[in-house]
């Protein structure tokens, strides 16, 4: 018996072992299945595939019971395993680690064979304000789940941008300042984006060092796992912010104030003329320092005059920057490839009227060394307008939301004609990929997924081919009413209207009677129509209305019908005010605040509108009481003032968000409501400037409140959609009035 034990005992092992070897070469790729399918990874088989030249590529087959995935890369892997998920599981797996996969418990065996090739080289992805309107209070769990998404979607070239300020804790120590002088330049956690873009400083601040610390572990764990993957991370180069103390030690430095977005002058950033000898010590020490705790790519983002006026305009002068700026990354880093977004180069005027300025700062930097982030391509295609960027590399990028807005709006229909028409252009010049610069992760994920999916698959230019298709993603099954109702919404909403900055709903917006104060724009289309998709959106089989991504998508379409709502009724509320007709002002009032009541618990149904969760979030930063009310004071600020009390960003990054929607929002509109009844009755004019006095007032306040809110989801989304698609069906024709 004893031998035979032993015989058994090695066969065991010997299997084992041969498993293990065999998924040792793809392990993260077989970790990724298994995160998203857990126990299902041995249905897997991944093999690798000759590439064709550098060009990625995936084939999806079926062998023996298993789905084989062959691919040139990791990236290329995962790329079809999500081909699988969405077109045989009929599934999409979200970018939030609380979203379910929603996946057959018996996987489709694949009948055929599958293969797609990438036409990109490099696909990009994030914006510099994500990291403050989106990623700001993530764990690691969420990042994870993240990274998978950009896995699953092919992407390549992240931006990687978390825990720099560990970094600059050393930098600026070696240059004789204070731990407290630095960490009273720096910002609050929630502006740290505009502090690195050299935008801010100090404003919040100081930024506890517990926060730098834990930002630095997390980010060692962000570059190993996308690394893993095989992308290539761009980290954060020196562009010339400093701190205003480097002038006392260093009083013969150039040194220019370069504003504060309108926090004050004592949150004034400063900018390091590029031609002081100190710019390429400090450049070479923190790339140096950078690269001994995050190793390097060798892919660097650095924007020396992020939406600021550069303090000497002249072509020459702008050469010299770019010349010293990359000089200094070349000096650590030979295989340095400077990353730049083009965002300035669109919304300042002065690069538009001097043409030379922008051509000096390219040329300056050897040839394929600079490569142009096309920052805002569905709004305007800088290339066509600067000779293919001076023959620079660029990225073509997709923009999409500011501020985490979470408005309906995606041209979807408009990038899928413009963008096959630069890739065809002959005159494209040094297209090197696409990517998006999204600010936040709003409503309208779908449009970032087809993005990618272009890249491995033209055929998805033709968008009712491919909505068919991701309807069935969100339902689970064939379902031709529900599929007829998410093209219609593609033809009303989803079209060619491509957003300006900031998109957003009237509920919050600090109350005007007409008109619009701020960054929040609703986009414009028939409004009664969209409620009659709600109607046959309600009308789909019961597979589709019991399927949670379904169901999302419903609760997203009748808060945009709810947002539209209201803005017919703040008209009718304008004439009975200047009628002064008191019982229809009272009638109309009603409604209005009762719409937004029933947004509040609309938006309570869904994870990703809650803002218990995001203040839950924040304030397990903390360690005691009061970093934690810290904590949320920074997130609360974002949200709302974005600045300090009566700054003009005022609402830029509002969302609608159950609490955000009952404790702020319907508060302004109380008050206001409150002072047009007063009026009439006392026969006082509307004096707004003391309106708004008394607004931003209250909305400072809120920032330094902490009552809690529910950080899970409540209610049924279905009978809450059905519940409110009744009660308003009778207000749906003033839509459009």
């Amino acid at each position: 018996m004893k031998p035979l034990f032993s015989v058994i005992v090695m066969f065991l092992l010997w299997g084992f072992n041969t498993v293990t070897a065999n998924e040792s070469k793809h392990q993260i790729t077989y970790q990724l299945i298994n995160r998203i399918l857990p126990g299902k990874a041995s249905q897997f088989i991944l093999e690798d595939l000759s590439k064709n030249g550098n060009k990625e590529v995936f084939e999806l087959s079926g062998k023996n019971g298993k789905i084989v995935i062959k691919g040139t890369s990791e990236l290329a892997l995962a790329k079809g395993f999500n081909w699988y998920l969405n077109n045989y599981c009929q599934t999409r797996v979200s970018w939030y680690k609380d979203d379910s996969v929603h996946a057959p418990a018996v996987l489709p065996a694949v009948d055929t064979t599958i293969r797609q090739e990438c036409r990109f080289d490099k696909r990009f992805f994030l914006n510099y304000c994500t990291f403050g309107y989106t990623t700001l209070w993530w764990q690691w769990e969420d990042w994870e789940r993240f990274i998978d998404w950009m896995a699953l979607n092919g992407i390549n070239m992240p931006l990687a941008i978390t825990g720099q300020e560990a970094v600059w804790m050393e930098v600026w120590k070696s240059f004789g300042m204070s731990e407290d002088q630095i960490r009273a330049y720096f910002t609050g956690p929630a502006h740290l984006p505009w502090h690195r873009m050299g935008n801010l400083d100090g404003f919040l601040g100081p930024l506890p060092q517990e926060f730098i610390t834990h930002q630095m572990e997390l980010q060692k764990k962000i570059l190993k796992r996308e690394r893993s993957f095989g992308m290539t991370p761009v980290l954060p180069a020196f562009a010339g912010h400093v701190p205003k103390a480097l002038k006392e030690k260093y009083p013969d430095a150039k040194i220019t104030s370069m504003g504060s977005y309108g926090t004050g002058d004592e949150y004034n950033a400063f900018f390091l003329d590029p031609m002081d000898p100190l710019f390429i010590q400090i450049q070479q020490k923190f790339l140096k320092i950078q690269t001994k705790y995050f190793g390097t790519d060798h892919y660097y983002g650095a924007d020396p005059f992020n939406e600021m006026d550069p303090p000497d305009s002249t072509p020459e002068y702008l050469g010299s920057v770019s010349k010293s700026i990359y000089a200094g990354m070349h000096n650590v880093d030979p295989k340095a490839v400077w990353v730049q977004m083009g965002w300035t180069f669109y919304y300042m005027k002065l690069w538009k009227d001097v043409p030379a300025r922008l051509n000096a700062m390219i040329k300056a930097v050897p040839e394929n060394k600079m490569i142009i982030l096309e920052y805002f391509a569905e709004k305007e295609e800088v290339w066509r307008n600067t000779q293919a960027w001076h023959g620079a590399p660029y990225i073509w990028c997709y923009l999409g939301n500011f501020g985490g807005n979470t408005e309906m709006a995606a041209p979807l229909k408009e990038v899928a004609t413009r963008l096959p028409k630069t890739e065809n252009d002959p005159a494209h010049g040094k297209l090197y990929g696409i990517g998006s610069t999204l600010e936040g992760f709003g409503v309208n994920r779908f449009m970032f997924e087809w993005l990618f999916e272009y890249a491995w698959d033209k055929n998805v230019a033709n968008v009712d081919d491919w909505i068919t298709r991701y309807a069935r993603t969100r339902t689970g099954n064939h379902d031709p009413v529900a599929e007829e109702a998410y093209r219609k919404l593609i033809d009303l909403v989803f079209n060619n209207q491509v957003s300006g900055v900031g998109t957003g709903s009237l509920m919050l917006t600090r109350p005007l009677l007409t008109g619009l104060k701020g960054y929040q724009r609703p986009i414009k289309y028939n409004y009664k129509e969209l409620t009659g998709i709600l109607t046959q959106m309600l009308s789909a089989n019961e597979k589709s209305l019991h399927s949670p991504d379904y169901q999302s998508d419903m609760v997203v379409v009748t808060k945009q019908i709810l947002d539209n709502l209201i803005i017919p009724l703040r008209k009718k509320i304008n004439e009975a005010y200047l009628h002064k007709d008191t019982l229809q002002l009272q009638n109309q009032i009603k409604i209005f605040l009762g719409i937004m009541d029933d947004q509040d618990r609309l938006l309570a149904t869904q994870p990703d509108f809650l803002l218990g969760k995001l203040i839950h979030n924040a304030r397990q930063f903390g360690n005691d009481p009061a970093s934690k009310d810290y904590y949320e004071k920074d997130a609360r600020v974002l949200l709302t003032t974005w600045g300090n009390e009566g700054n003009e960003i005022i609402d830029y990054a509002s969302r609608s968000l159950s609490g955000l929607v009952s404790s702020y929002c319907k508060v302004r509109w109380e008050m206001f409501f409150n002072k047009l009844m007063t009026n009439i009755r006392t026969n006082a004019p509307l004096n707004m400037d003391a309106m708004n006095k008394e607004m931003a007032s209250f909305e400072w306040k809120w920032t330094n409140q902490h009552q809690s809110f529910r950080d899970i989801p409540q209610g049924d989304p279905l009978k809450t959609v059905t519940e409110i698609h009744n009660k308003y069906s009778q207000l749906f024709n003033i839509s459009n009035d």
